[in-house]
C-alpha cells in the first residue's frame, strides 16, 4: 500500500512551530543511537527543517551529519539554522528517501523522526535504509503508532472523515495501516536489519490554548483532508474540536494532550 508523495514545501514556514512539541521524540531517537567514532557519517532521513540532525551535530561536532529530505524549502530553513549556529559538520541535500543518492554501505548510522516507515513507498524507503548502512551500523527511528495514540490529529481526523465521501485521506489511512502490530518490524527484519527492537514512547503536547491546537490541525490540512472542505464546514469542525479537546484543558486554559509514538532501533546485519 502506498500513497502519492506529500508536498511539505507549503508547510515550511510554520513547521518550526510544531518542533517544540515533538522535541522529546528527537531526544528519544538520539538516546537509542549508540556511541559513534569521530568522523562517522550519520544520515538523518526526512529531516524537515533540520532535526534531530542539527541537535546531534551540535552535541558531537566530530561527526559528519547529512540531512536529507524532498522539500528544498524546508532544507533551506535547515541550512539557515546551521549557518546561524555556526555548525559546519552538517550538510543538507534534497533527495527522496526511496532513492537515496548515496553509495551502498556508505553510512555509519541512520536516524529519522516521523519520516521513514510512515507513508509513500514504505518498502522502498526501508530497502534504501538497508542499502546505505554499513554492515553492523545502527539505526534509530521514531514513527507514529496507532492513530488512537496520536490524540490531537486522531480527534481532528475523526471529525473530518464524515465530510469526506472517499473516507480517510490516503496518507492518514496508510499511516494507520503500517502501524499494525509487527508489520514494520517484519519489514526491517526481512531486509537484514534485525533483530529489531521496538518500544512505545509516551509524552504530552503542551499547548498554550486551543488556538494553538487549531493552528497545528489546520496546518496539516493537506494530510487529514480538511483542505478539501468549505470554510463553513471547517468552522464547524473547529467548534467540534474545541469541545472534544476540552477534556485536556487546564485551569489556566492550557491544553495538555497525551501522545505516543513507537521507536525502532537495531543494526544492519554483518554479512
Amino acid at each position: 500500500m502506498s500513497s502519492a508523495p506529500v508536498d511539505f514545501g507549503p508547510l515550511a514556514a510554520q513547521f518550526d512551530r510544531f518542533l517544540p512539541l515533538i522535541a522529546p521524540v528527537g531526544e528519544a531517537v538520539l538516546a537509542h543511537l549508540p556511541a559513534l567514532n569521530p568522523g562517522a557519517t550519520v544520515l538523518d532521513v526526512a529531516c524537515g527543517t533540520g532535526e534531530p540532525g542539527l541537535t546531534l551535530a551540535r552535541r558531537q561536532p566530530g561527526l559528519r551529519v547529512v540531512g536529507v529530505g524532498e522539500s528544498e524549502t524546508m532544507l533551506g530553513v535547515a541550512r539557515q539554522k546551521a549557518d546561524a549556529a555556526g555548525i559546519d559538520s552538517i550538510r543538507f541535500s534534497a533527495m527522496p528517501m526511496t532513492a537515496l543518492q548515496m553509495p551502498d554501505q556508505s553510512v555509519d548510522a541512520v536516524i529519522s523522526r516521523f519520516g521513514l516507515l510512515l507513508f509513500g513507498d514504505v518498502s522502498a524507503a526501508a530497502a534504501e535504509l538497508a542499502r546505505v548502512l554499513r554492515p553492523g551500523a545502527p539505526y534509530a527511528l521514531a514513527v507514529w503508532d496507532v492513530p488512537e495514540e496520536n490524540r490531537l490529529m486522531r480527534t481532528a481526523t475523526h471529525l473530518v472523515i464524515p465530510h469526506l465521501p472517499e473516507g480517510p485521506s490516503p496518507v492518514m489511512a496508510q499511516i494507520a495501516a503500517w502501524a499494525a502490530p509487527g508489520r514494520r518490524a517484519a519489514l526491517l527484519e526481512g531486509l537484514g536489519l534485525g533483530p529489531v527492537q521496538t518500544a512505545p514512547f509516551v509524552w504530552n503536547y503542551h499547548l498554550a490554548s486551543f488556538d494553538e491546537a487549531w493552528t497545528l490541525v489546520s496546518g496539516m490540512a493537506r494530510m487529514n483532508g480538511m483542505d478539501r472542505l468549505s470554510e463553513a464546514v471547517q468552522a464547524d469542525i473547529r467548534a467540534d474540536l474545541a469541545a472534544a479537546l476540552s477534556v485536556y484543558a487546564q485551569p489556566d486554559g492550557r491544553l495538555v494532550i497525551p501522545h505516543a509514538c513507537r521507536l525502532f532501533w537495531g543494526r544492519r546485519a554483518v554479512d
